[in-house]
């Protein structure tokens, strides 16, 4: 787990980075800064998957680096100040601890953080997805995969290549017969060449050439006109 800590206090970094050093090992501290425009640019840079920031910052906010960063990741906010509570759900910070930082409170929320990446990459959910199967002929004979190995398929003109955790094969069908089997709450075509399991997605990156980060480190882009039904499908699903 890599982790960022931002807060223009040196002895606030201090208490965040000793209770993860006693009390969570496993946490990998990549950026430690206090200057906004700097933060950005290391956070960009070395996307940790969870910040710990501070809202009053000496030359802006925590929302001003929010504002700037080009993925998504979680934020647990740690400020001196309640009064931003509201502003951090509208941000869909995943945690709001207020100081002086209570050692329980924070290790709690680390682990909250961890159970619900676990869970994402174990694939729990309610829709069912380790039920399901997707069929298709290839040269080898019929093959039936579980919609929970599946990553995403790929199009190559009139076959399509389907990649799992351990494979990638390729039968006779096109990409839009493909997307016409699947269901639409497992699956979305992010691209006219990829439909991505959404529930293997680790990571997503929104620009003008838009990209999704697969929990086996394959890249899968995002076309322009498919990006707002994209986030608000992601956030949905959130």
């Amino acid at each position: 787990m890599t982790v960022a800590i931002i807060d223009d206090e040196i002895n606030n970094r201090l208490v965040i980075r000793n209770i993860l050093h006693s009390s969570c090992p496993f946490a990998d501290i990549v950026v430690e800064e206090g200057l906004i425009d700097v933060s950005i640019q290391k956070i960009n840079l070395l996307k940790p998957e969870l910040i710990f920031l501070d809202i009053e910052l000496k030359n802006g906010t925590g929302f001003d680096i929010i504002k700037k960063l080009d993925y998504n990741t979680e934020i647990i906010f740690t400020t001196a100040y309640s009064q931003y509570a509201i502003d951090a759900i509208k941000v869909r910070a995943f945690d709001y601890i207020l100081k002086p930082i209570n050692e329980d409170e924070l290790i709690e929320a680390v682990g909250r953080f961890i159970t619900k990446k676990e869970e994402a990459k174990n694939l729990i959910n309610s829709s069912g997805i380790s039920g399901g199967f997707f069929s298709f002929a290839t040269s080898e004979g019929k093959q039936s995969i579980n919609y929970n190995q599946i990553f995403y398929f790929e199009s190559s003109g009139s076959y399509t290549f389907c990649v799992t955790d351990t494979k990638k094969i390729i039968f006779s069908k096109n990409i839009g017969e493909v997307e016409k089997e699947i269901p639409a709450s497992i699956f979305f075509r992010t691209h006219h060449s990829f439909i991505v399991n959404l529930y293997k997605i680790e990571k997503v990156k929104i620009t003008r050439g838009g990209q999704i980060s697969l929990f086996n480190g394959d890249f899968i882009p995002v076309s322009q006109r498919k990006t707002m039904q994209f986030i608000k499908l992601m956030k949905e699903l959130k």
